[in-house]
């Protein structure tokens, strides 16, 4: 006789698998972390499988644990998609959404009232981090990230790019100056930097102009922030020059509350990508969410997509 109870146990060490904690497994299907360790411990003693190394400081899947997850975790897909609902919109499901400060704050949270429209019944949490390892790992379902392309054990989509641009306020640069090169920044003016969390240390600029032209600048300044809208409220205060990506500052360019800077030279593409699982049977809310991101045109209403190489840098997000 089949013991319906083992779905429950393969689901709980998938959990675990994908997570690499008890904590983060027992965060992801809400159980105790004793609920966790009593769920393993019965799913060993029904397959006869030693599953995990354990230690005080690590938990690995054992030789026998990584063919058990290879064979398992596409079942357990196709039975999440035979009892998920066909039609759109009683696509059900609770999705971790793992983003950076840029991306959660000024893309996805304006467009998710759209999302909760056609899909009533899923259900979101929203986790902004800017420094995280491995999406998946810290047990989220999805992830919106700016940055080159990492984490190459998942599966991902590139989403859009973004300008970055060179701004500051009038007042700025009534007092320090307009720059018209990258090496003018060296010649009295203060830049706000953005600290990257991965390796503790500042970003440095990095100009490219339309010809591929490319200029790498350590500005000096003595403020340095860790997130997108601290960087952005550090260079409207008027203190120092900044460089964003350009939807976040579109409507203070637009207003002139801000002005770009060396536009010869602001031609840098920032890509942001969408990281899943690398399963070949995801979710049908995981899908309903995939597909929607990637719908998203994530523009300035006004502005014109896919702009070329040699045109004058009009759009605010570009998807490729």
């Amino acid at each position: 006789m089949f013991d319906g109870r083992i779905i429950s146990g393969i689901t709980v060490f998938v959990a675990v698998a994908r997570s690499g904690s008890y904590a983060r497994a027992a965060e992801h299907v809400r159980l105790s972390r004793s609920g966790i360790g009593k769920a393993i411990a019965r799913l060993e003693y029904r397959t006869g499988l030693r599953l995990f190394d354990r230690t005080s400081r690590a938990l690995k899947l054992t030789a026998e644990g990584r063919a058990f997850l290879e064979e398992v975790e596409p079942l357990l897909d196709r039975l999440g998609n035979a009892a998920a609902p066909l039609q759109p919109n009683k696509v059900r499901g609770h999705l971790r959404v793992s983003t950076d400060a840029a991306f959660g704050t000024f893309l996805l949270m304006p467009v998710l009232p759209r999302l909760f429209e056609q899909h009533p019944a899923l259900k979101l949490d929203v986790l902004i981090r800017d420094r995280i390892d491995n999406p998946i790992v810290e047990g989220v379902d999805v992830a919106l990230r700016f940055g080159e392309p990492m984490f190459p054990d998942l599966h991902k989509r590139l989403v859009l790019h973004s300008r970055v641009v060179t701004c500051a306020t009038p007042a700025y640069l009534q007092r320090r100056g307009i720059p018209m090169h990258p090496g003018d920044l060296h010649a009295g003016h203060t830049c706000i930097r953005l600290l990257d969390d991965v390796t503790a240390k500042p970003h440095s600029w990095i100009f490219v102009n339309k010809s591929g032209d490319r200029r790498e600048v350590i500005p000096d300044g003595n403020l340095m922030v860790n997130d997108a809208p601290a960087l952005l409220a550090g260079i409207d205060s008027g203190f120092g020059m900044g460089r964003m990506l350009e939807f976040i500052v579109a409507d203070e360019l637009r207003t002139g509350r801000l002005v770009e800077v060396l536009s010869d030279w602001n031609w840098r593409l920032w890509p942001a990508y969408l990281y899943t699982p690398a399963s070949s049977h995801p979710s049908a809310g995981l899908e309903a969410f995939t597909r929607f991101v990637l719908s998203q045109p994530f523009s300035d209403p006004g502005s014109s997509l896919g702009g070329q190489k040699g045109d004058e840098p009009s759009s605010v997000v570009r998807r490729l």
